[in-house]
């Protein structure tokens, strides 16, 4: 018996099927968000960083220039609708290796490619107390972070007061198809859109060359104030009186409880860019979605039409699920394709 019908059920309500939920929403699409609440949701876990320029060799993140050009609009939306700040725009001063690398920043700064993500290359010391930049570094904009707990946690409410939330595991063998349709316990729908994160549970979608990886996280007292998230190795991001200090990368040992060998590895990339004393707060550990060529899986399944993907987007969900939730809605309205590295039907 049909008691419920809508346009899509959407299952998981992390950073990704949030963005997801409120882009349908948005367009007047009848939904209903399927998530199981548990502590070990990788987006609670995540630090939220947002940076255009990545990598140890400081080159511009997968289509920067499409995400970055309204990324930090579309969260100050999000945040007047649902009355909450968790948008956090901060430059990040990145430190200079040799003065190889600031000899090339000295250029590449001023190139079009790279102009509107740097703010200034500085020639000496910022000046931290602590930090180790001899050689001065690079100011990158358009970069900050977004606490991903309020966000989430905030969005949830907003789902409650709609009626179009439910707090459940997903339960698979609940799924049957009819036609077109689709149809989960007692809800009809178009189509079943899952963003599970880190989940090996989904029948539907088994063999997808995911490539989960853990990473620790720590919360530091070190007395250092900063205006800047100063990023080399690992990055230090200021929050009230304290810095978020990340992150490692396992792609072995999956479990969800921060590792003595992680938080050690952490540790030891720190002292290389600050050394000052410094007091642990908190340790967290969790595990990334992220996939074989890093780039997200998004689409339907050719299998069944009435099954879709939003998942996949690793390190850098708060910089990419704004921006491919759009996209995604817009190939589901028949207005548009997914960008051709992040479809799922390259793999599946």
């Amino acid at each position: 018996m049909v008691e419920r019908k809508v346009d899509f059920i959407v299952v998981g309500q992390g950073i990704a099927g949030s963005w997801l939920a409120h882009e349908l929403i948005k367009r007047e699409h009848q939904i209903v968000v399927i998530n199981h609440e548990t502590p070990d949701t990788s987006s609670f876990k995540a630090a939220g960083l947002y940076n255009p320029i990545t990598g140890r060799k400081m080159v511009k993140t997968w289509l920067a220039d499409e995400l970055f050009a309204d990324l930090e609009k579309k969260y100050q939306e999000l945040e007047r609708l649902l009355g909450e700040k968790f948008l956090h725009q901060l430059p990040i001063y990145r430190p200079f290796l040799n003065i190889e690398e600031k000899n090339d920043w000295d250029i590449k700064a001023h190139e079009s490619a790279f102009e509107n993500f740097t703010e200034t290359v500085l020639s000496e010391s910022m000046g931290y107390p602590g930090i180790k930049d001899d050689l001065g570094g690079i100011v990158i904009k358009k970069s900050g972070y977004v606490n991903l707990f309020s966000l989430i946690s905030s969005f949830k409410s907003y789902l409650i007061s709609k009626g179009i939330y439910k707090n459940e595991k997903f339960d698979f063998n609940e799924v049957t198809f009819h036609g077109e349709k689709v149809k989960y316990k007692d809800i009809e729908a178009n189509k079943i859109l899952f963003c599970e994160g880190p989940s090996q549970q989904n029948p539907y979608w088994q063999g997808l060359p995911f490539k989960f990886v853990r990473g620790e996280i720590i919360d530091m007292e070190c007395g250092l104030e900063s205006n800047h998230i100063i990023n080399r190795g690992v990055f230090m991001i200021p929050k009230d009186d304290y810095f978020t200090v990340g992150s490692t990368y396992d792609h072995n040992n999956l479990s969800f409880e921060p590792q003595p060998e992680g938080i050690l590895n952490l540790k030891q990339r720190l002292s290389k860019l600050f050394s000052g004393t410094y007091r642990i707060r908190e340790k967290r550990a969790g595990i990334r979605p992220a996939t074989f060529d890093r780039k997200p899986f998004i689409g339907l399944s050719q299998k069944k039409e009435t099954l879709g993907i939003f998942n996949g987007f690793g390190t850098k969900g708060v910089s990419l699920t704004p921006y491919f939730a759009t996209q995604f809605v817009d190939f589901l309205e028949g207005k548009e394709k997914i960008e051709r590295e992040a479809d799922v039907k390259r793999v599946f």
